[in-house]
């Protein structure tokens, strides 16, 4: 039999590398839901051990995507509640309308969980836009005293990029969301790009005195491959407070994980289960890693340092 050159088993284990990357980043793409399991009952008001979940769902995400990752969380035993951050029925709850009225939203919504459940504490996961739905819950509506975890992948800690250059172009709403938003709700700029925009006023009040809240402890989730809330670095926290950030490619740096990877793999949902039960900050890889000497992933693919273009 004859030996591969050390070259050719470079380029061998390359080849490897990115078929199952693109393996990957198909398994990104958002699914559709199976039937949900009911949640489990809540069995006591303790805050020791794992309580309910709150899962606030992405801007525009489906109730079938919604479902389908609370449902992957309850596989892992969690008792998982969501809620949806656009109802469509309700076009005063687009989120290309409004990002604080569906915190004021939630803050109804967690007030009738309490009641249902018989907890006044909860943990939280969120994701994108719905980390700003929860934030400002949090310190605006009076969420803070009810929350004890805050699992957020790509929140947009520091506001958006992508709002606060379209309010500098006049085109807040850019025109591809204005298809979204009812004349009678139309106008520029949005109360959504204001309360977005990492420029605004409304993201330095929100991140004043400090990011991360008194009293919670957060765990900040995003990945280097993020071309929705770009570039990664605005979803990670600073400055005082209890706070662990996350960046998936430093516990798996052969694995892809795009913004829709972040609830749909199982790589994540078992990160989010973890941190959740133990603070265990781990995922299982889904890519082996490279030997010595050969590249990661991590380092092959160029990050995104600007906000994402308007079109």
């Amino acid at each position: 039999m004859i030996s591969m050159t050390a070259p050719r088993r470079t380029v061998f284990f390359l080849c490897v590398i990115l078929t199952a990357a693109i393996t990957l980043l198909l398994s990104s793409l958002p699914a559709h839901a199976g039937d949900a399991q009911p949640p489990a009952a809540a069995e006591s008001p303790s805050t020791d051990g794992p309580l309910p979940v709150i899962y606030v769902s992405a801007s525009n995400e489906s109730r079938e995507s919604a479902e389908s990752y609370a449902d992957s969380l309850r596989k892992h035993g969690l008792d998982v509640h969501g809620f949806m951050t656009w109802e469509p029925d309700d076009p005063t709850t687009s989120p290309y309308v409004t990002v604080k009225g569906n915190s004021a939203r939630l803050a109804t919504y967690v007030d009738k969980l309490k009641e249902e459940t018989g907890h006044d504490k909860f943990d939280v996961v969120t994701w994108s836009q719905g980390g700003l739905v929860t934030r400002y819950w949090l310190k605006d509506f009076g969420g803070a005293d009810f929350v004890r975890k805050a699992v957020i992948l790509s929140g947009m800690i520091k506001g958006s990029p992508h709002h606060a250059d379209a309010l500098r172009k006049g085109q807040c709403p850019p025109p591809n969301a204005r298809l979204y938003v009812p004349k009678e709700l139309l106008k520029s700029p949005s109360d959504t790009c204001l309360e977005m925009s990492s420029e605004g006023e409304s993201i330095r009040a929100l991140n004043t005195p400090s990011e991360a809240l008194p009293g919670i402890k957060y765990y900040a989730i995003t990945t280097k491959q993020e071309i929705n809330a770009a570039p990664y670095d605005i979803n990670l926290m600073d400055g005082p407070g209890d706070y662990t950030n996350i960046i998936t490619q430093d516990l798996c740096p052969n694995d892809i994980v795009g913004h829709g990877g972040l609830t749909k793999l199982p790589s994540m949902q078992a990160l989010v289960s973890n941190l959740l039960k133990d603070d265990n900050p781990t995922m299982p890889c889904m890519a082996p890693n490279s030997p010595d000497g050969l590249p990661t992933l991590r380092e092959i693919i160029p990050l995104l340092t600007s906000a994402p273009s308007l079109g």
